[in-house]
Protein backbone atom coordinates (compact mmCIF):
# COMPACT_ATOMS: atom_id res chain seq x y z
CA UNK A 1 0.00 0.00 0.00
CA UNK A 2 2.72 2.45 1.01
CA UNK A 3 4.45 1.65 -2.46
CA UNK A 4 1.67 2.48 -4.60
CA UNK A 5 0.64 5.92 -2.53
CA UNK A 6 4.30 6.70 -2.80
CA UNK A 7 4.32 5.82 -6.73
CA UNK A 8 0.96 7.86 -6.76
CA UNK A 9 2.65 10.84 -5.57
CA UNK A 10 5.37 10.59 -7.64
CA UNK A 11 3.45 11.03 -10.96
CA UNK A 12 1.08 13.37 -9.54
CA UNK A 13 4.24 15.61 -8.76
CA UNK A 14 5.59 15.22 -11.88
CA UNK A 15 3.72 14.91 -14.81
CA UNK A 16 1.90 18.72 -15.52
CA UNK A 17 -1.57 19.44 -15.72
CA UNK A 18 -3.75 21.49 -17.10
CA UNK A 19 -5.43 24.58 -14.67
CA UNK A 20 -8.98 24.83 -14.51
CA UNK A 21 -9.54 22.98 -17.90
CA UNK A 22 -8.05 24.96 -19.78
CA UNK A 23 -4.52 24.71 -22.30
CA UNK A 24 -3.29 27.22 -19.54
CA UNK A 25 -1.13 24.48 -17.53
CA UNK A 26 0.40 24.22 -14.15
CA UNK A 27 4.14 24.76 -15.62
CA UNK A 28 2.79 27.79 -17.48
CA UNK A 29 2.02 29.41 -14.67
CA UNK A 30 5.19 28.91 -13.00
CA UNK A 31 7.47 29.41 -16.34
CA UNK A 32 5.62 33.27 -16.08
CA UNK A 33 6.14 33.38 -11.99
CA UNK A 34 9.81 32.73 -12.52
CA UNK A 35 9.76 35.08 -15.61
CA UNK A 36 8.03 38.01 -13.28
CA UNK A 37 10.77 37.28 -10.25
CA UNK A 38 13.61 37.80 -12.40
CA UNK A 39 12.16 40.83 -14.09
CA UNK A 40 11.26 42.82 -10.83
CA UNK A 41 14.02 41.05 -8.97
CA UNK A 42 16.59 42.48 -11.16
CA UNK A 43 15.26 45.58 -11.68
CA UNK A 44 14.85 46.38 -7.95
CA UNK A 45 18.98 45.05 -8.05
CA UNK A 46 19.45 47.46 -11.32
CA UNK A 47 18.01 50.50 -8.93
CA UNK A 48 19.78 49.47 -5.87
CA UNK A 49 22.87 49.60 -7.70
CA UNK A 50 22.80 53.00 -9.65
CA UNK A 51 21.65 54.54 -6.45
CA UNK A 52 24.84 53.14 -4.96
CA UNK A 53 23.15 50.85 -2.20
CA UNK A 54 23.58 46.96 -2.73
CA UNK A 55 22.80 45.11 -0.18
CA UNK A 56 21.44 42.21 1.33
CA UNK A 57 19.51 40.41 -1.83
CA UNK A 58 20.60 42.88 -4.23
CA UNK A 59 24.81 42.10 -2.65
CA UNK A 60 23.83 38.60 -3.30
CA UNK A 61 22.90 38.58 -7.18
CA UNK A 62 25.51 41.20 -8.05
CA UNK A 63 27.80 38.27 -6.51
CA UNK A 64 25.98 35.58 -9.19
CA UNK A 65 26.35 38.13 -12.08
CA UNK A 66 30.16 38.88 -11.43
CA UNK A 67 30.38 35.06 -10.60
CA UNK A 68 28.92 34.32 -14.40
CA UNK A 69 31.04 36.67 -15.88
CA UNK A 70 34.35 36.05 -14.44
CA UNK A 71 33.71 31.89 -14.10
CA UNK A 72 31.91 31.05 -17.30
CA UNK A 73 31.82 33.86 -19.68
CA UNK A 74 35.37 35.43 -20.28
CA UNK A 75 36.78 32.03 -19.66
CA UNK A 76 35.57 30.76 -23.06
CA UNK A 77 35.18 33.62 -24.54
CA UNK A 78 37.21 36.46 -23.29
CA UNK A 79 36.43 39.52 -22.40
CA UNK A 80 35.91 41.53 -26.03
CA UNK A 81 33.44 38.76 -27.34
CA UNK A 82 32.02 37.70 -23.86
CA UNK A 83 30.60 41.54 -22.91
CA UNK A 84 28.73 40.78 -25.86
CA UNK A 85 26.90 38.44 -24.47
CA UNK A 86 26.78 38.48 -21.00
CA UNK A 87 22.81 39.45 -21.32
CA UNK A 88 22.00 36.21 -22.48
CA UNK A 89 23.98 33.94 -19.93
CA UNK A 90 22.57 36.00 -17.02
CA UNK A 91 19.24 35.57 -18.12
CA UNK A 92 19.77 31.63 -18.46
CA UNK A 93 21.69 31.12 -15.88
CA UNK A 94 19.56 32.77 -13.38
CA UNK A 95 16.03 31.57 -15.39
CA UNK A 96 17.35 27.33 -14.62
CA UNK A 97 18.34 28.53 -10.85
CA UNK A 98 14.75 29.70 -10.34
CA UNK A 99 13.30 26.87 -11.87
CA UNK A 100 14.91 24.40 -10.35
CA UNK A 101 14.81 26.62 -6.97
CA UNK A 102 11.19 27.01 -6.41
CA UNK A 103 10.55 23.12 -7.74
CA UNK A 104 12.09 22.79 -4.51
CA UNK A 105 9.99 25.19 -2.47
CA UNK A 106 7.20 23.11 -0.23
CA UNK A 107 3.62 23.98 -0.47
CA UNK A 108 2.16 26.69 -0.41
CA UNK A 109 5.26 28.53 -1.17
CA UNK A 110 5.52 26.66 -4.35
CA UNK A 111 1.60 25.87 -4.75
CA UNK A 112 1.99 23.11 -7.18
CA UNK A 113 4.88 21.33 -5.64
CA UNK A 114 6.57 21.20 -9.08
CA UNK A 115 9.57 22.57 -11.19
CA UNK A 116 8.82 23.67 -14.67
CA UNK A 117 12.26 22.27 -15.63
CA UNK A 118 11.07 18.66 -15.01
CA UNK A 119 9.10 19.03 -18.21
CA UNK A 120 10.98 18.27 -21.50
CA UNK A 121 9.26 20.31 -23.02
CA UNK A 122 10.78 23.41 -20.96
CA UNK A 123 14.35 21.89 -20.95
CA UNK A 124 14.15 21.42 -25.22
CA UNK A 125 12.50 25.37 -25.40
CA UNK A 126 15.52 26.11 -23.67
CA UNK A 127 18.08 23.82 -25.96
CA UNK A 128 16.47 25.36 -28.66
CA UNK A 129 16.92 28.88 -28.03
CA UNK A 130 21.17 27.97 -27.32
CA UNK A 131 21.02 26.17 -30.44
CA UNK A 132 19.60 29.08 -32.58
CA UNK A 133 21.81 31.87 -30.57
CA UNK A 134 25.02 29.30 -31.49
CA UNK A 135 24.53 29.60 -35.12
CA UNK A 136 23.18 32.71 -35.41
CA UNK A 137 26.51 34.01 -33.83
CA UNK A 138 28.66 31.39 -35.97
CA UNK A 139 27.11 32.91 -38.65
CA UNK A 140 27.60 36.72 -37.77
CA UNK A 141 31.39 36.14 -37.38
CA UNK A 142 31.64 33.99 -40.28
CA UNK A 143 29.13 35.16 -42.98
CA UNK A 144 25.93 33.54 -43.63
CA UNK A 145 27.19 31.08 -45.90
CA UNK A 146 31.19 31.20 -45.03
CA UNK A 147 29.84 29.04 -41.09
CA UNK A 148 28.20 26.34 -43.13
CA UNK A 149 31.11 25.40 -45.42
CA UNK A 150 33.56 25.41 -42.96
CA UNK A 151 32.02 23.15 -40.37
CA UNK A 152 34.80 20.67 -42.41
CA UNK A 153 38.12 21.39 -40.64
CA UNK A 154 41.22 22.18 -43.38
CA UNK A 155 42.93 19.61 -44.69
CA UNK A 156 40.32 17.15 -45.28
CA UNK A 157 40.20 15.56 -48.53
CA UNK A 158 37.66 16.49 -51.00
CA UNK A 159 36.24 13.00 -51.62
CA UNK A 160 35.66 12.88 -47.70
CA UNK A 161 34.65 15.94 -47.86
CA UNK A 162 30.68 15.15 -48.05
CA UNK A 163 30.99 12.51 -44.91
CA UNK A 164 32.67 14.63 -42.71
CA UNK A 165 30.15 18.09 -43.36
CA UNK A 166 26.98 15.81 -42.88
CA UNK A 167 28.77 14.30 -39.65
CA UNK A 168 29.70 17.53 -38.20
CA UNK A 169 26.25 18.73 -39.01
CA UNK A 170 24.55 16.04 -36.93
CA UNK A 171 27.01 16.44 -34.37
CA UNK A 172 25.26 20.85 -34.18
CA UNK A 173 21.82 18.95 -33.53
CA UNK A 174 23.11 16.65 -30.75
CA UNK A 175 24.09 19.37 -28.57
CA UNK A 176 21.00 20.51 -27.83
CA UNK A 177 19.26 17.41 -27.00
CA UNK A 178 22.18 16.32 -24.89
CA UNK A 179 21.30 20.07 -22.93
CA UNK A 180 17.60 18.89 -23.08
CA UNK A 181 17.86 15.24 -21.38
CA UNK A 182 20.50 16.17 -19.04
CA UNK A 183 18.44 18.92 -17.27
CA UNK A 184 15.08 17.26 -17.85
CA UNK A 185 16.74 14.19 -16.57
CA UNK A 186 18.55 15.34 -13.29
CA UNK A 187 15.45 17.68 -11.93
CA UNK A 188 13.16 14.57 -12.62
CA UNK A 189 15.24 12.47 -10.58
CA UNK A 190 15.44 14.49 -7.76
CA UNK A 191 11.97 15.20 -7.26
CA UNK A 192 11.06 11.19 -7.77
CA UNK A 193 13.18 10.52 -5.10
CA UNK A 194 11.59 13.16 -2.67
CA UNK A 195 8.15 12.25 -3.78
CA UNK A 196 8.96 9.07 -2.96
CA UNK A 197 10.42 9.49 0.41
CA UNK A 198 7.00 11.74 1.59
CA UNK A 199 4.75 9.45 0.29
CA UNK A 200 6.48 6.69 2.11
CA UNK A 201 6.83 9.58 5.43
CA UNK A 202 3.42 9.49 5.32
CA UNK A 203 2.55 5.91 4.44
CA UNK A 204 4.30 4.62 7.57
CA UNK A 205 2.87 7.49 9.83
CA UNK A 206 -0.75 6.76 9.08
CA UNK A 207 -0.60 2.76 8.59
CA UNK A 208 2.46 1.49 10.23
CA UNK A 209 3.07 0.18 13.82
CA UNK A 210 3.82 3.51 16.50
CA UNK A 211 6.89 2.02 17.21
CA UNK A 212 8.48 0.91 13.82
CA UNK A 213 6.39 3.74 11.71
CA UNK A 214 7.56 6.60 14.04
CA UNK A 215 11.26 5.22 13.98
CA UNK A 216 10.52 4.34 10.05
CA UNK A 217 9.31 8.12 9.79
CA UNK A 218 12.31 9.86 11.60
CA UNK A 219 14.80 8.34 9.49
CA UNK A 220 13.03 8.99 6.05
CA UNK A 221 12.53 12.68 7.00
CA UNK A 222 16.46 12.80 7.62
CA UNK A 223 17.05 11.35 4.48
CA UNK A 224 14.74 13.41 2.58
CA UNK A 225 16.20 16.94 4.56
CA UNK A 226 19.36 15.39 3.14
CA UNK A 227 18.19 14.74 -0.46
CA UNK A 228 16.54 18.27 -0.46
CA UNK A 229 19.96 20.06 0.53
CA UNK A 230 21.65 17.78 -2.20
CA UNK A 231 19.07 18.42 -4.62
CA UNK A 232 19.57 22.60 -4.03
CA UNK A 233 23.36 22.02 -4.96
CA UNK A 234 22.06 19.75 -8.04
CA UNK A 235 19.79 22.80 -8.99
CA UNK A 236 22.73 25.11 -9.01
CA UNK A 237 25.26 22.68 -10.57
CA UNK A 238 22.63 22.19 -13.45
CA UNK A 239 22.20 26.00 -13.95
CA UNK A 240 25.75 26.48 -14.29
CA UNK A 241 26.35 22.95 -16.70
CA UNK A 242 23.54 24.12 -18.76
CA UNK A 243 25.31 27.95 -19.05
CA UNK A 244 28.91 26.65 -19.52
CA UNK A 245 27.84 24.24 -22.32
CA UNK A 246 26.43 26.86 -23.82
CA UNK A 247 29.52 28.93 -23.54
CA UNK A 248 31.46 26.00 -25.01
CA UNK A 249 29.12 25.98 -28.09
CA UNK A 250 29.43 29.63 -28.84
CA UNK A 251 32.90 29.96 -28.66
CA UNK A 252 33.63 27.39 -30.78
CA UNK A 253 31.38 28.97 -33.61
CA UNK A 254 32.66 32.62 -33.34
CA UNK A 255 36.46 30.66 -32.78
CA UNK A 256 38.80 32.27 -35.78
CA UNK A 257 39.67 29.09 -36.86
CA UNK A 258 35.74 27.70 -37.03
Amino acid sequence: MNLLLASGDVLTHLIDSEVGGAWFTQHHILLILVSVIMITGFQAVAIRARQGTPGGFSALIEVGLVWVRDEIVYPWLGEEKGRKYLFFFWTLFFFILVNNLLGLLPWPLNVFGKAATGNIGVTMALALITFVMVQVSGMKKHGWGGYWLHLVPHGIAWWLWPLIWIIEFVGLLTKPFALTVRLFANMTAGHAILAVLVGFLWGVTKYGNPVVGGASSLASFAFMLFIMLFETLVALIQAFIFTVLTAIFVSLAVAEEH
